[in-house]
């Protein structure tokens, strides 16, 4: 079995500010139009609508639904596009495998609204499983120890929330019913925009140096 070292500095290819301006972009961007689309969509509640509702919804609630599916398209781009400027400069695999499946995934869902049923739910499902994923193994990028933290518990909040019905099932016996369906799904896409939106930041303005550090004993 190979070890992948980490990440490799390349300073002839250094792409992570660019990386990391797209994430930026891409995250402050979606967290704004999830605003906006929420106040021009009549009655909606953040406890008992999903964010899906708003783009899928029958009848569709417009400008809402067009304004959310096109964002999560651009945001979708985004994500692949600084994932695969991560790679090129380097980077760990394994996240940026995450990362680009989550904004494929994301991307996916704008393309596949609510309305198309199964299509919609693999996608969202598979997005909530990598973007969780992306935030566990961004501490083989390289980061430091207080991102490192952060990544892990925003990561593990995600996770364990996309487990909780089949920890606890679904219904009152679940803790995170409290919430709503639209607030325990918050509990997921939030964390890991907000993280994501971060490490851009982080990687914008640590430039090269960040990645000088080497891993000798490689990951699993």
């Amino acid at each position: 079995m190979k070890f992948q070292k980490g990440s490799i500095f390349k300073p002839d290819k250094e792409y992570y500010k660019m990386a990391g301006i797209l994430l930026v972009i891409g995250g402050i961007m979606y967290i704004l139009a999830i605003n906006i689309v929420e106040s021009l969509f009549p009655g909606y509640s953040i406890a008992t609508n999903s964010l899906s509702d708003i783009g899928g919804m029958l009848p569709l609630i417009e400008p809402a639904a067009t304004i959310f599916n096109v964002f999560s398209i651009i945001l979708g781009i985004l994500l692949i596009s600084s994932a695969y400027l991560i790679i090129k400069s380097g980077g760990c695999r394994l996240f940026s495998s995450c990362l680009a499946i989550f904004g494929f995934c994301i991307a996916a869902l704008g393309v596949f609204p609510e309305y198309t049923h199964g299509i919609h739910v693999a996608f969202a499902t598979i997005a909530f499983f990598f973007g969780s994923f992306s935030l566990l193994f961004s501490y083989r990028l390289g980061i430091n120890i207080p991102m490192t933290i952060i990544s892990i518990i925003l990561g593990l909040v995600a996770l364990l929330t996309i487990l909780s019905p089949l920890i606890f099932g679904i219904g009152p016996n679940n803790p995170l019913d409290i919430f709503g369906k639209g607030g325990a799904e918050r509990l997921i896409i939030y964390p890991i925009i907000m993280y994501l939106t971060a490490l851009g930041g982080y990687l914008t303005s640590r430039g090269k140096d960040w990645v000088r550090i080497r891993f000798t004993d490689g990951y699993w």
